[in-house]
């Protein structure tokens, strides 16, 4: 009795390896344990424990991943609470003369026009010209 050789498992595997230094996900995984069992050796298959263990892998795989999800989205919602916070912080200063000296000793003065944010830094805009917000050494009233 002649056996004809299954799909080369192999190929995919190296496949799912070689994916431009991109680690494997849980749908990765998912494929790999499919693939075992679709190729493991009826005469000896896969036990239940070692089964049970692949799927509890899966499992946490998975609650990994939304775990780093949920922090992801977390974060992001703080840098916008954050960026708020500076945007409004700085906006009191429209209207008002400030002095700002950056670190080449530049010194420049005029009236806030606009406040905003760019590139994660709070700038304001004094007469025509971007400042970083940070560079501001003085702030008087427009009189």
């Amino acid at each position: 009795m002649e056996i004809s050789p299954t799909t080369n498992t192999a190929s995919k595997t190296e496949n799912l390896f070689s994916a431009s230094g991109s680690q494997l996900g849980k749908d990765d995984f998912l494929e790999l344990l499919v693939a075992q069992l679709g190729n493991q050796d009826p005469l000896d298959p896969l036990s239940n424990e070692d089964f049970i263990a692949q799927m509890a892998t899966f499992s946490q795989l998975e609650q990994v991943t939304n775990l780093n999800t949920n922090i992801t989205s977390f974060l992001d919602s703080q840098i916008q609470q954050n960026t708020a916070q500076a945007v409004a912080q700085y906006s009191s200063l429209i209207g008002k003369k400030v002095i700002t000296k950056n670190n080449d000793s530049e010194t420049v003065s005029g009236t806030v026009k606009s406040v905003y944010f760019e590139n994660g830094n709070v700038s304001i805009d004094v007469d025509g010209k971007k400042v970083p917000a940070a560079d501001i050494i003085q702030v008087s009233t427009n009189n």
